[in-house]
């Protein structure tokens, strides 16, 4: 019983980021025989949500969940969640479905109580690691750049680089996942470090890396400054290095800014670049948040750049990289 509780502290304390306090829940004695003996009871507090945690041994049935948790209303008025050691994701669908809350330790938690939707860790992760999510990326590129072999808490960076603080736990924990960073304790604080040379890390990082570019518009109508973006593929290409400015200008924008801009009277997508006023690139992370300058980051530009077939482009590319200090 103890380990249970210890399990579900830890698993909720680093996937929500979140204080919290579990103990034996002291009114389980006075429930039903087929409530105390399918489920151990603890209430805890969760941030600042009190949470009354049912664990069992069995396999979930979500029918009988559901009158377990109206049988616990005359006793409990507060949230309840179950807690499992496994589920089937037929099972997890109905418990969804249902609007049951339940944790699986170290794999699955799924607390509407919290605002939190169903979030998945699974066990092996090291060896799913194919390509860093956005805010992982972002986070990596954050700290090549600015030269940060450690940080602080997760609220911590998610305040600085605009992202949750769960997201930015997550982010960490891909990059702990792809050997990319060392993560450790002090106290009750995750704290990180990079696993190596920044310049070494950053080739090593070259197959998990994606160009934050989504997706791409050719539009006409948008006046010079008419816009919200920073320079983005060879235009800023073209303030890293020698290489001349293209015809159309190209700048960066979020997907949110893209569609206000598309939206905007006057402005006409076009089928190709030939004829555009701007080329628009959607990114998968807002541009601004790694640059301070007019165009977007060195780093964000290369991935965006890398595959591109012309050689120009790569020696301004290589240009542009020698530039960079590590």
């Amino acid at each position: 019983m103890q380990h249970s509780i210890k399990s579900l502290e830890t698993y909720l304390r680093e996937t929500l980021h979140a204080p919290v306090q579990l103990e034996r829940w002291r009114q389980a004695a006075t429930l039903p025989a087929y409530l105390t003996g399918q489920y151990d009871f603890f209430d805890g507090t969760v941030g600042d949500v009190h949470i009354l945690f049912l664990h069992s041994a069995e396999e979930p049935v979500p029918s009988a969940a559901k009158k377990h948790e109206r049988a616990l209303q005359q006793k409990w008025t507060g949230p309840v969640a179950f807690v499992f050691e496994r589920i089937t994701p037929r099972i997890r669908q109905r418990m969804v479905s249902e609007g049951l809350s339940f944790v699986v330790p170290g794999n699955q938690v799924y607390l509407p109580a919290l605002g939190v939707n169903l979030r998945e860790r699974y066990q092996t992760r090291v060896q799913t690691t194919d390509r860093l999510r956005p805010s992982a990326q972002v986070l990596f590129l954050h700290v090549l750049a600015n030269h940060s072999p450690a940080s602080g808490t997760p609220s911590g960076l998610a305040r600085r680089l605009g992202y949750t603080a769960m997201a930015m736990g997550q982010a960490l924990n891909q990059l702990e996942d792809a050997k990319l960073v060392t993560v450790h304790k002090e106290g009750r604080e995750r704290l990180f470090e990079l696993a190596g040379e920044p310049a070494d890390l950053w080739l090593q990082a070259q197959p998990l890396l994606a160009s934050p570019v989504s997706r791409r518009h050719y539009v006409v109508g948008v006046a010079p400054t008419g816009h919200k973006g920073l320079a983005a593929g060879l235009s800023a290409l073209a303030t890293y290095s020698a290489l001349a400015q293209p015809t159309v200008p190209v700048v960066a924008l979020d997907r949110i800014t893209t569609k206000g801009l598309l939206d905007a009277r006057g402005v006409q997508e076009l089928p190709t670049v030939d004829e555009a006023d701007l080329e628009v690139e959607v990114w998968s992370y807002k541009p601004g948040t790694l640059s301070e300058g007019p165009a977007v980051d060195r780093l964000s530009l290369y991935l965006s750049l890398r595959d591109d077939t012309d050689e120009r482009v790569h020696s301004a590319l290589d240009e542009m990289m020698r530039g960079v200090t590590w």
